[in-house]
């Protein structure tokens, strides 16, 4: 029996697909070449069924490429000849959430935005945030450990994980679902598996880490001659916003300009950009 054969065996409702379309070919930025050719795209709709994949990929010794979003930039959701891609898609269930808790509990493939906009509706926010949003999958965003643009406030996407679930090669599902914020319980396994890529095993589920929502946003641009006047803004941002400050990003002029002539403006003045991101939470 041949290894596809098996796989098929294994997972009768839902076998994996010969016929793979051009959109598992590659991420956002790396394509794989015309004559690679993978062993098949499988699609799980349950963690058993990630289980039962890698079980037989590891007695075959199957190659396995994990995908989530396919937005990376590094090519690591690129197929590879004779792998078995593993789609995350279908695990898109938002399970629970817990507005006291302040947590909710994902599946592996649903979109990062999906969690916000699920987050928000309860009065709270999920503050990892990145451009992909609407695309990007909360498991490839753990997987990499994706910073954002509120590390400054909140850090990696590792520090709003509470819990998390993972099937190694050999079939075996570690789940270490915890939902409390105050545990030390031995190891802590979900580490581990934060921004692995995938090495040591394929994340299916997860516990994350609201945050109350802030009552009031506001962004500051400035203009700067040079970058050491733009890291004093930022450490006077610090002294006077504290915890408050959210996210600072830097624009070199050419990036700036650039950007001002496709919309048909011009640049103030020369010299770096800080973009200053705040926000405000109020209680009373």
């Amino acid at each position: 029996m041949s290894a596809l054969e098996a796989l098929r065996a294994a997972l009768p409702d839902n076998p994996p697909e010969s016929d793979i379309s051009d959109k598992y070919r590659g991420d956002w930025l790396m394509r794989a070449a015309s004559d690679v050719q993978p062993l098949a795209l499988f699609r799980p709709r349950s963690p058993d069924e990630v289980a039962r994949a890698l079980a037989i990929c590891t007695e075959y010794r199957v190659p396995v490429v994990p995908q989530g979003g396919l937005t990376g930039l590094t090519g690591g959701a690129v197929p590879t000849p004779g792998a078995l891609l593993i789609s995350m898609e279908r695990m898109n269930l938002i399970e629970e959430i817990d507005p006291v808790a302040q947590t909710i509990i994902v599946q592996a493939g649903v979109p990062l935005q999906a969690i916000q906009e699920a987050a928000d509706a309860a009065g709270l926010m999920f503050p990892l945030d990145i451009g992909s949003r609407g695309t990007c999958q909360i498991g490839g965003n753990l997987s990499t450990n994706a910073g954002g643009n509120r590390v400054l406030r909140y850090g990696m996407a590792r520090a709003m994980v509470l819990g998390l679930e993972a099937v190694l090669a050999d079939g075996t599902i570690v789940s270490s679902m915890n939902r409390m914020l105050k545990n030390n319980a031995g190891f802590d396994l979900k580490q581990v598996f934060i921004g692995s890529e995938g090495v040591l095993g394929i994340i299916t589920r997860a516990v994350l880490k609201l945050a109350p929502k802030p009552r009031s946003m506001a962004v500051s641009l400035a203009s700067f001659a040079d970058y050491p006047a733009c890291e004093a803004y930022l450490a006077l941002a610090r002294e006077r916003l504290g915890d408050s400050l959210s996210a600072f990003e830097v624009m070199w002029d050419s990036f700036y300009t650039r950007a001002l002539a496709r919309k048909g403006g011009r640049a103030a003045a020369k010299g770096c950009r800080g973009l200053c991101d705040c926000g405000s939470l109020f209680i009373g």
